[in-house]
């Protein structure tokens, strides 16, 4: 008997944390930083939109977001710290394979626009849909 209620309250303890949860999902945020200078110039806006179409959107077709940003960093070669106009990749994912899929399009941005690197940010997300059609609270 006393066996029992430990299992059973050791199956209740995981189940408070989440452990058992069967709705659980665990949301990550990526976001990939992409330099837009390139050693024969720098990545048009057209560029960028076909690279989003042909390679975002084909592994994360239920959406992300894209912001400009303005990247500042010191190369090996310099003593000045650096200014570039950059893109930022932001995904939401729940998926297990959704890191490997970052991972392809961030190795295929440098591979098309002769970056020395691209950067990946992982961190947990606490993600929530909002109904725009539900009442406002007071």
């Amino acid at each position: 008997m006393n066996r029992l209620f430990f299992s059973f309250l050791f199956a209740v303890c995981l189940l408070i944390t989440g452990c058992l949860h069967p709705a659980y999902e665990e949301w990550r945020e990526y976001r990939i930083f992409c330099g837009m200078s390139r050693s024969d110039g720098i990545v048009s806006e057209a560029e960028w939109e076909q690279f989003c179409e042909d390679y975002v959107t084909a592994e994360f077709p239920v959406g992300y977001t894209t912001l400009k940003a303005t990247g500042y960093w010191k190369s090996d070669n310099s003593a000045a710290t650096l200014r570039e106009d950059s893109r930022v990749i932001v995904i939401l994912a729940s998926s297990s394979d959704a890191k490997e899929k970052v991972r392809r399009i961030a190795r295929r941005y440098g591979q098309l626009f002769q970056q020395d690197a691209v950067l990946i940010a992982t961190s947990p997300a606490d993600v929530e849909f909002v109904d725009a059609a539900s009442e406002l609270e007071p």
